[in-house]
């Protein structure tokens, strides 16, 4: 049979008392209380722990190795028990997030978080929206910042915290601004970015270009070769991306589109209300 935790306590105390006298004391218990747990011990175990008499407590070979290893277990079960008991913003937390987000959102959120919760610890993992799906599911992050609108599972949950404007961008050389056939460059599949630009504007499959990367930078760099045009979000916009691209015109006026910021979570979080904490400290760039 298991023994309980309460008994190896009473082990433990025995140990570094020799005395049951001075162990049921330490362990707030009577004398005959504490003694019949010791018992119950070495029935569980099916070995006896200890040799008594009137004066003194010798403990077995093998009590001796049982005690030690008593005082190891609940070594671990004292950090195991401060471990759930720690607070969750002097925690550990692992935040995904979207690359079309990451570096425009990051530097002021990091920021915010070392000022607020300075003792919390977080790890990002910058992956598409499909894997970080997938990564919450699978309970690999604790939540992710996401743009939307986006198809959720019912599992996850949802809290937005602002807006994001999306411009249409062409060279400026470009004699046919308008989205025709095969003109439209987008970043890869998996990348929300490129469902809240088809969504929102009536894109085609015949509109797509042949072309398409992984990343805003590389999108730009695309655009900048004239051979098609593109959408940006106003936080990379913000952020300085098109000063090394002066010939990229932003077209404010013709196509207007939007993207909300926010995280996204499991369903029946405990942690949803501190999740909505540091989400509440995402600010635009």
């Amino acid at each position: 049979m298991t023994p309980s935790l309460k008994n190896l306590q009473y082990l433990i105390a025995l140990r570094k008392t020799n005395h049951f006298s001075r162990a049921a004391s330490e362990c707030f218990v009577s004398p005959s209380t504490f003694s019949a747990g010791i018992s119950k011990l070495e029935r569980d175990l099916n070995v006896e722990l200890v040799q008594r008499d009137n004066r003194h407590v010798l403990f077995t070979p093998i009590g001796k190795r049982i005690a030690n290893q008593a005082i190891s277990v609940m070594a671990e079960i004292n950090i195991l028990v401060g471990t759930a008991q720690l607070d969750f913003f002097e925690s550990e937390v692992s935040i995904g997030v979207i690359p079309t987000i990451s570096t425009y959102i990051l530097p002021n959120f990091l920021s915010n978080l070392n000022n607020h919760y300075p003792k919390l610890k977080v790890a990002f993992k910058e992956d598409t929206s499909d894997n970080l799906l997938k990564q919450l599911d699978q309970a690999k992050i604790d939540f992710a910042i996401f743009a939307f609108p986006y198809e959720l599972p019912e599992s996850i949950e949802n809290f937005q915290v602002f807006s994001d404007s999306i411009h249409f961008i062409h060279h400026k050389n470009r004699k046919n601004k308008a989205i025709d056939n095969g003109s439209l460059l987008l970043l890869d599949q998996g990348h929300c970015l490129r469902s809240h630009i088809m969504q929102n504007n009536a894109i085609l499959n015949c509109h797509i270009s042949n072309f398409s990367c992984t990343s805003i930078s590389t999108l730009v760099a695309m655009v900048d070769t004239d051979i098609g045009v593109s959408f940006l979000p106003k936080m990379a916009v913000d952020f300085g991306i098109l000063k090394h691209y002066p010939n990229i015109l932003i077209d404010k006026n013709s196509i207007k589109t939007k993207r909300d910021i926010g995280v996204i979570y499991r369903k029946n979080n405990q942690q949803e209300e501190n999740i909505k904490k540091l989400a509440s400290l995402l600010v635009k760039s």
